[in-house]
């Protein structure tokens, strides 16, 4: 038992688990018990529910599979030397004892396996639930919001051309800016929310890419970014919503155009890929530090002094719907490559 306990500790991941020498007491003795109850008759009711209570515990303590998995392996490794040994005048019974062995830990794997996974599938369920009830209530928030934000801006607006004092113009204009901004917000919480229906067409994708750089043109001017597009030699024509598409190509340039501040490279890139029109998007901007590449795409996480946090999410909402995906490729001081990637869209004319 001590060679078990030495194995798994040898492991990072294991190794804090088995810190307290309490706890390794306790499992020490649910060990012992354990390893009796391989003599037990396995068709009983107590049998399987103590193996499905063993997954749904290492689901809720966060032990995947591959751990418990490698110990009903390791076991076998350390019991059948034993089996041997105790059997070692009579080699049949040896090998019947350890094919017994064998089937018996299969046994448990699979029920403590299943017992996981649906312990899993129902924290899913669960969890996307309350996420789909949260959702709806930020959705009827945002969309009661929307009208009286455009009231205050029209508002403003009309009385801003009436003011003539320096002053008072840039706190209104200060005022109007915040009220851009909670536009935004209220604009991406109901796009994430309650996604429009996919209305395809054919468009070109190179045409869809120039009306968004246009609509950026002053900033991209202001910020003296040198914009570089590459195209392959097939075309790009794409059955995609154009509305729904150009919402994807308008954040991703947004978000490139914001790590670039101070200057830099936007490299636009088209091409096809086997059945797969491929849209790159690479700046040469801050980058993304390691520690945050994975929860780009978790609503709301942002590291932006400004933006809602939901760009990537409705990226990425918005291409699975339509058959597609994304792929971030960032280091932290060089840049980052958005790839857009659909498939299964295109013409007979386009092969």
């Amino acid at each position: 038992m001590e060679a078990f306990y030495a194995h798994l500790a040898s492991y990072d991941a294991l190794s804090p688990l088995l810190s307290d020498p309490g706890t390794v007491a306790r499992l020490k003795e649910a060990q012992h018990t354990y390893l009796l109850s391989l003599a037990d008759d396995p068709r009983g009711e107590d049998y399987v529910k103590s193996r499905l209570r063993i997954g749904a515990i290492h689901h809720r303590i966060g032990l995947s599979p591959q751990w418990y998995l490698g110990t009903y392996c390791l076991y076998v490794d350390l019991l059948a030397p034993l089996i041997a040994e105790h059997h070692h005048a009579d080699s049949e019974r040896a090998r019947l004892a350890t094919r017994a062995l064998f089937k018996r830990i299969l046994l448990d794997a699979q029920f403590v396996t299943d017992a996981y996974f649906e312990s899993r599938q129902r924290q899913a369920v669960e969890r996307s639930e309350q996420l789909a009830a949260v959702g709806e209530l930020a959705a009827s928030i945002a969309h009661e919001v929307r009208n009286p934000l455009a009231g205050m801006k029209g508002a403003l607006e009309m009385f801003s051309r009436q003011v003539s004092d320096p002053s008072h113009q840039e706190v209104l204009q200060e005022i109007l800016g915040q009220i851009g901004r909670l536009e935004g917000l209220v604009r991406d919480l109901l796009a994430y929310a309650r996604p429009r229906t996919i209305a395809p067409v054919w468009l070109s994708v190179t045409d869809l890419v120039d009306r968004v750089l246009r609509l950026h043109q002053g900033d991209i001017a202001r910020a003296g970014i040198v914009v570089r597009r590459t195209s392959g030699p097939r075309s790009d024509r794409l059955h995609a919503d154009p509305q729904l598409m150009e919402q994807v190509f308008i954040n991703l340039i947004q978000n490139a155009l914001q790590a670039m501040d101070a200057g830099g490279t936007l490299s636009l890139g088209t091409r096809r890929d086997g059945d797969e029109l491929i849209v790159t998007f690479a700046d040469t901007g801050k980058g993304i530090p390691a520690s945050v590449l994975p929860n780009i795409y978790a609503p709301f996480y942002t590291t932006k002094h400004r933006g809602s946090g939901l760009g990537l999410a409705i990226v990425k909402k918005i291409l699975e719907k339509q058959g597609g995906r994304i792929e971030i490729e960032s280091e932290e001081g060089r840049g980052t490559t958005a790839t857009v990637a659909l498939t299964g869209v295109f013409g007979d004319d386009d092969v």
